[in-house]
Parts: C-alpha cells; sequence; structure tokens
C-alpha cells in the first residue's frame, strides 16, 4: 500500500490494522472451542470479508492430482463459475500469497470479474490450504491486503490441523472399543453369551442407543438378547416387530443398511413407526458379510438421536464380522462338544464288543497309574538382550522426523527422533512475543528517562518512570525463564537413545514418522545385544505350583532343567537353567495369568540371536505316573469346577 499523504489515510490504515488483529485473536481463540468447521469459517471469512470489503472468500483444500472447495461465503453452486475459481488456486506454490488482477491469463488466469488475493499454506506433505479473497473494484488494495491474507491463512491452516489431530484421536479411541467388544465375543463359547455381549457391550462400543440380537433355529431367527433388558418378553409388540423387520430383510436377501423413515424401504419405515428410532439398520451374521446364507444370527442395530455417523469407520461392520465368526465356532462347539461324545458311547456299549473294550480300559487306566514318565511343563517366551530400554513419548505431539532405522547402531545419547507439540510452538511465540512487548516498553521508559522535555519537572513522573522500568525489568526476566522452560520441555521433544546399542522396531520410520503419538506411547526399543541375553518366560498360572516345587527340589543340581527351541529355527534344542521365578502374577498379553521367570543364556552357544525371538521351554519338574502327565490338566479341571 502505498504512503499516507493525510491524517485520513492514516487513520484508515490504523483502523484496518486494529480490525485485522482482533480478527486473529478472534480466530485463534474461536478455534479453541468445540465449534463446528462451517460455522468457524463462516465467522472468519465473513469477518476478513468485511474488514477488506471483499465480495466473497473461500477456502480451498489442495491436492497433488485435485482441488475441492471446502467453504465458500458466497454459497454459489454454478460449476462452471466454480470451475473459473479452481485455476489459479490449483497453481500456486506452497507459502505463497499472490494478488491476481480480473481478466488476465499467463502464470496465474484469471477469468473472474474480481481481483483475487490468494494464500496457499501446506497443512500435511501432501495438503495444502489455500485461503482466496475476491476483491471488488472499490475494495482497498495494496501490500497489506496480501500480509493480512495470508495470516488469517496461518490461524486457518492451524485450526485444520488441530481438527485433524482431534479426528485422528477420536478415531483410535473408536477402533480400541470396537476391538475390546471383538475380543469379549471371541471369549466364549456360549452362543447367547455371545448375544448377551454384543447387545450390551455392543451398544456402549458403537455408541448407539439399542443392539438387537437374533439367533438362528430351526423356524427362523429369534429375539435372544436387547440392550439393557434383562427379563425379554418375546411375546411383547416391540420383540415381535424386531422378528419381523429381520424376517422382511431377509425375504429380500440383503442386508439393510442405515435407512431412517424418510427412505423408501418399506420394512423400515413400518418398523420405524412402531419403534420410534430415527435410523435402523440389519445386518446378517453368517461367513460372507452382508449375505443371509448359512447365517447363524441376525443383529438390529437402532439409533435414536440425530448424531451423524462417522465416514471414516465401519465399525458395525467390523463387530459383525468377529460376531459371526464367534456365532459358529459356539455352534460347532455345541454340536461336537461333550454330549456327542456321550451319545457315542452308550452306543459302542451295547454293541458285542463291550467287554473286551471295558477290559482294555481297565489294562489302559492301571497302565497309566502304574508307569512313571517325565513331567515337563511348557512354558513361551521371548530372548532378550539384558541390557534393553525402552523408548516413550515425553508429551502429546507428531513425530516429525525419524533420525534412525531398525537395527540401526546408536551411540548413548544420539538423537533417535523429534517431535513436534503446537501447544508448545504456540506457547514459545506467545513469550517471544512478549519478551519483544516488553523490551520495547522498557526502551520508551528508558528513552523518557533520558529526555528532560518527555519526563516533566514533577519528581513524582520521574520516580514513577524508575519504578515501571525496574517493573519492566522483573517482567523480562521473568519471561526469559519461562522461555528457557519451555525451550527445555521442546528439546525434550528430541528423543535420544538411553543407552549404546542397536535400535529395535519394524518398520520404524512409516509407522512413526508424521504420525501422532501419545504421552507415554511406546515408540522403540534400544538394546546391547553385544551383551547378556536371556530368555524372559511366561509360566501359565496353572504351571506355577509344579515349578517352584521342583525347583526347591532342585537347589543342589545348580537350577531347574530347561529344555528349549526358537519357533523359527524348531531342529535344534538347547538347554539352560532357570534362574528366577517372580513371586507375583499378572496378565499377558493374551489376558492369562501368568508368572515372570528368567532363563540366563551363554551367547557362545547359541548363534545368531535375535531380540524378541519366539521360544517354546520345557521345564523338568520331575517324574510323575504317566495318568498324571497325560491328564493332568482335566484333573485339575475337575478339582477346581467339579469337585470344589
Amino acid at each position: 500500500m502505498d504512503r499516507p499523504s493525510h491524517p485520513e489515510s492514516v487513520a484508515r490504515s490504523a483502523s484496518l490494522m486494529m480490525r485485522v488483529d482482533g480478527l486473529l485473536e478472534h480466530a485463534e481463540t474461536l478455534g479453541r472451542t468445540p465449534v463446528a468447521t462451517s460455522e468457524y469459517y463462516g465467522q472468519v471469512l465473513g469477518e476478513l470479508a468485511e474488514i477488506l470489503e471483499a465480495h466473497s472468500a473461500a477456502v480451498w483444500s489442495v491436492r497433488e492430482d485435485s482441488v475441492s472447495l471446502l467453504f465458500d461465503t458466497q454459497e454459489d453452486s454454478d460449476r462452471d463459475r466454480l470451475a473459473a475459481f479452481v485455476e489459479p488456486v490449483a497453481r500456486l506454490e506452497t507459502d505463497r500469497t499472490v494478488i491476481v488482477p480480473p481478466g488476465v491469463g499467463g502464470r496465474w488466469p484469471n477469468a473472474t470479474e474480481f481481483a483475487r488475493c490468494i494464500a496457499c499454506v501446506s497443512v500435511a506433505p501432501s495438503l495444502r490450504l489455500a485461503l482466496d479473497v475476491r476483491l471488488s473494484t472499490a475494495a482497498q488494495r495494496g501490500e497489506n491486503i496480501a500480509d493480512v491474507v495470508a495470516a488469517v491463512a496461518a490461524v486457518i491452516v492451524e485450526f485444520h490441523r488441530g481438527r485433524q489431530l482431534t479426528r485422528m484421536f477420536s478415531l483410535s479411541v473408536e477402533r480400541d472399543r470396537v476391538a475390546g467388544l471383538c475380543q469379549a465375543l471371541h471369549s466364549t463359547l456360549d452362543r447367547r453369551r455371545i448375544a448377551l455381549d454384543l447387545a450390551n457391550d455392543g451398544a456402549t462400543a458403537l455408541r448407539l442407543d439399542r443392539v438387537s440380537v437374533l439367533l438362528a433355529d430351526e423356524f427362523g431367527f429369534r429375539l435372544e438378547s436387547a440392550t439393557a433388558v434383562q427379563d425379554l418378553n418375546r411375546r411383547a409388540n416391540a420383540s415381535r416387530a424386531i422378528e419381523q423387520v429381520v424376517f422382511e430383510v431377509r425375504r429380500q436377501g440383503t442386508s439393510l443398511p442405515w435407512t431412517s423413515a424418510d427412505q423408501t424401504d418399506e420394512a423400515a419405515r413400518a418398523y420405524l413407526q412402531e419403534s420410534g428410532a430415527t435410523r435402523v439398520r440389519v445386518e446378517p451374521l453368517g461367513p460372507k458379510p452382508g449375505s443371509w446364507e448359512g447365517a447363524c444370527g441376525a443383529v438390529v442395530f437402532e439409533s435414536f438421536g440425530s448424531e451423524p455417523l462417522s465416514p471414516d469407520y465401519d465399525g458395525v461392520a467390523e463387530v459383525c464380522r468377529h460376531a459371526a465368526t464367534a456365532l459358529t465356532n459356539a455352534a460347532a462347539f455345541e454340536a461336537h462338544g461333550l454330549s456327542g461324545r456321550l451319545l457315542r458311547w452308550k452306543s459302542l456299549a451295547q454293541s458285542r464288543r463291550s467287554r473286551t473294550i471295558t477290559v482294555s480300559i481297565v489294562g489302559v487306566v492301571l497302565a497309566l497309574a502304574l508307569i512313571p514318565a517325565d513331567l515337563e511343563l511348557e512354558a513361551h517366551g521371548q530372548v532378550q538382550p539384558t541390557r534393553r530400554r525402552s523408548v516413550y513419548a515425553p508429551a502429546d505431539g507428531i513425530i516429525t522426523r525419524v533420525a534412525v532405522s531398525n537395527a540401526a547402531q546408536v551411540a548413548d545419547g544420539e538423537p533417535l527422533a523429534v517431535m513436534r507439540n503446537p501447544e508448545l510452538d504456540l506457547e514459545e511465540q506467545r513469550v517471544r512475543g512478549e519478551i519483544a512487548t516488553t523490551n520495547a516498553r522498557l526502551a520508551a521508559v528508558r528513552a523518557s528517562r533520558g529526555d528532560p522535555d518527555r519526563r516533566g519537572s514533577n519528581s513524582s513522573s520521574a520516580g514513577q518512570l524508575a519504578a515501571d522500568e525496574e517493573e519492566l525489568k522483573q517482567t523480562i526476566v521473568s519471561l526469559n525463564r519461562q522461555l528457557e522452560i519451555v525451550n527445555r520441555r521442546v528439546a525434550e521433544l528430541t528423543l535420544r537413545a538411553p543407552l549404546a546399542g542397536q535400535v529395535v522396531r519394524w518398520d520404524l520410520i512409516r509407522s512413526l514418522e508424521s504420525r501422532p503419538v501419545r504421552q507415554g506411547q511406546l515408540l522403540m526399543q534400544v538394546v546391547d545385544p553385544a551383551g547378556p541375553w536371556e530368555i524372559e518366560l511366561r509360566i501359565p498360572d496353572r504351571h506355577v505350583r509344579h515349578v517352584l516345587a521342583a525347583q526347591v527340589a532342585a537347589k543342589e543340581a545348580n537350577g531347574l532343567p530347561v529344555r528349549f527351541l526358537f519357533r523359527m529355527s524348531p531342529k535344534t534344542t538347547y538347554s539352560a537353567k532357570l534362574d528366577t521365578v517372580n513371586l507375583a502374577t499378572d496378565l499377558d498379553q493374551d489376558g492369562e495369568l501368568s508368572t515372570f521367570a528368567k532363563v540366563t543364556l551363554n551367547p557362545k552357544e547359541i548363534p545368531d540371536l535375535r531380540p524378541g525371538s519366539s521360544v517354546i521351554a520345557k521345564l523338568d519338574c520331575g517324574r510323575r505316573s504317566l495318568g498324571y502327565v497325560w491328564l493332568r490338566e482335566l484333573l485339575e479341571f475337575l478339582q477346581t469346577r467339579v469337585l470344589f
């Protein structure tokens, strides 16, 4: 903008900058609230257009192969008009702001009747946002226009990044809930228990109001359970309506996607009027998703609210796939379980060979009771270097750079990865801005104290200036301390090797770089392969008493003998001694109770040791009868579940 030549121009420029400052502050404040994206764009772009006396303003999403409109204050749906707006946006480079006059061609063609100020800012490596302000002929012009648009574009980009990060965290939480539900469905072989868990836990995991589960029988599909219903009345109108809608959808031969009352499906519309739900979805539980062929059950999902469905993740489909597998396994178990075997044994007892079979059974029982055998208990574990350290995320943030790869050799304190925390960046900018402002005020106070004309003859005014100067000095000292703290926290975002060794994590760069992480999340491990090695065994809780008893008996033999082999090389068996057994019992990764134990290895005797190699170990727990060795688990089950 040209230098103002009279007081009116100066006042107008000052007023413009004050309004722009207010807009930037309002945009940053609004971005920290749970405001809808469209409402945020509407307020910010509308105020920007008003300040710059622009015809309209828009935000574009620019990728390598496409340009899409995110928001436009003009709300013009004319495709030809939109195509004219797209051309210069797609060609503008990242981190550049240009003002394109109307009706020009060349590098940035502008076929509209407006002068356009476009600022393009990078959001991610493959995504840019472009702020497009269409200036009318009578609007303000000049260099400040580009600066204003670029500043507003930077604030909008930070808002967009924050929403993307929030969306990714929400999606991760939703996937975790669905994964927990699917794990619970596979934890039992009781079909009714599976249906009950799916109805109650499924509504919570999928954030739905009601989930109804029907099981297949010889007459069709019968309602088995519904959300928050303990005593199910199958004769009630609601139960009959659920079974009827499943019958109608099954007759159509396909599943019913999310359907509301204003859509054309007759079965869904009738059911929604009966139940009062806003939308419904019916899915068969069979070998093929969406197919009723061989289905062992069906699920009716209902929502009574108007919340929009997540476009990023279909948790319903994932749950249905696991529920179908769980019900199929449960049905197979019920068909071929103990009841089926009892029927076959009854038929065998009625045959002519029953006496011969009885004598054989008695002989086998005597052999099992009298013949001794080695009691070897199986445990699973992993080979790990004794010296190893885990590297965790010190705070929430985004991994901006990974400096190492899997199996890379690192020195103690060597940088492994660099994180970025947007909140720390904003805090650093705030503190630096306050330091600059305070320094400017301090310089002004010192200038006033050194200028007798500005200070005046009043001694109280001179004393006030001295007090102000001292207060500003203390403020600068405090702000510098804050800056040191922020810088120290930023420095902690550079993750360094806790020891000299080797980095362990597969596909390290792809899984971490440019990805958001949570505080305390495990990122990688650094191990010392040149030091001692050990096997970390997980002994099942039901085996611990035998191991402890055998360990006491083997004290004179310098430890309990252990045979083990590697899954990757099962042909070779190695021997070692059990060192220690933990006194506490906890849950392992599979949710089973187990006790931690260690076996020290000699690296010279075992070639090509690799961290995390899976091991199958046999612990020598002495000699018992052959029957006890073979039928130990059955005997323990009878003792704990039947006789107790």
